[in-house]
C-alpha cells in the first residue's frame, strides 16, 4: 500500500478533471508526491478520493390531470364502400358537405384544453385518375384548417368495401359548443370522381 507523508490535508484541484464537474466541489485528498493515478490505483475504497456533487432537493409538482374525450360520427350517406359499416359519405368534384359536432354542456364544466378533428377518408376506385388531382378545402367554424391535396389513396378492392382508408388529423383553433365542419371537394378531376369519408371524430382534451 502506498504510504502517506505526514503533511496536513491541503485543498487541491484534481488534475485533468472532467469539464462537466465543478472542481470547487472536489473533496480534499492527501498530498503525495506521486501522481493521482498512482494514488487512486493503490488506495483501498475507503482511502480513495471522492466527489461531493450538488444534490438539490426534489420539487413536488401537482399538475392537473388531462382527460381525453371523443365525439364519434359515423357517416352513412352512401352504401357499399364504408368499413366496417358498409356506408360512407361521398363528395363529388365541386360539391360540398357540412357536418356538426355539439359538445355536451357537462364537458364544458371541466375546461377545454384543446381539440382535434380526425377524418377517415379514401379516394374513389377510378384508378386512371392521378391521386395528385384530388384536393379539398376544410373549414372548422369558418376558419380554413386544410386546403390542398388530400392524403388519401384510391380505394381497394375496386367496387367493394374499401380496406385502405387513411386518417387526416386537424387541429381545431376555435373550439365552440357547436362546431361546424365544411368540406369542399376542390379536385382537378371529372364531375363523377369523388372522395369518400367513412367517419369523423372530435377528440377533446379537458382539464380535470
Amino acid at each position: 500500500m502506498l504510504g502517506y507523508h505526514r503533511y496536513p490535508f491541503v485543498y487541491s484541484r484534481m488534475p485533468n478533471s472532467c469539464p462537466g464537474i465543478d472542481n470547487d466541489y472536489l473533496a480534499y485528498y492527501p498530498y503525495n508526491s506521486g501522481t493521482m493515478y498512482n494514488q487512486t490505483t493503490n488506495m483501498t475504497t475507503a482511502q480513495a478520493p471522492y466527489f461531493l456533487l450538488q444534490n438539490p432537493p426534489p420539487v413536488l409538482s401537482d399538475n392537473r390531470p388531462v382527460t381525453r374525450l371523443t365525439l364519434f360520427k359515423e357517416l352513412t350517406g352512401f352504401p357499399n364502400y364504408g368499413n366496417p359499416s358498409g356506408n360512407a359519405d361521398i363528395l363529388y368534384t365541386g360539391t360540398r358537405g357540412v357536418w356538426t359536432f355539439q359538445i355536451p354542456a357537462s364537458l364544458l364544466l371541466f375546461g377545454l384544453r384543446g381539440a382535434q378533428l380526425v377524418i377517415r377518408g379514401v379516394l374513389d376506385d377510378h384508378y386512371d385518375i392521378a391521386e395528385s388531382r384530388y384536393a379539398a378545402r376544410i373549414t372548422i367554424n369558418n376558419i380554413t384548417v386544410f386546403n390542398g391535396r388530400v392524403p388519401f389513396v384510391h380505394g381497394r378492392p375496386a367496387g367493394g368495401i374499401f380496406n385502405n382508408w387513411r386518417e387526416l388529423v386537424l387541429n381545431i383553433p376555435n373550439l365552440r359548443r357547436n362546431n361546424r365542419v365544411e368540406i369542399v371537394n376542390t379536385s382537378d378531376a371529372n364531375p363523377d370522381d369523388w372522395i369518400a369519408f367513412d367517419w369523423m371524430e372530435l377528440r377533446i382534451a379537458t382539464l380535470g
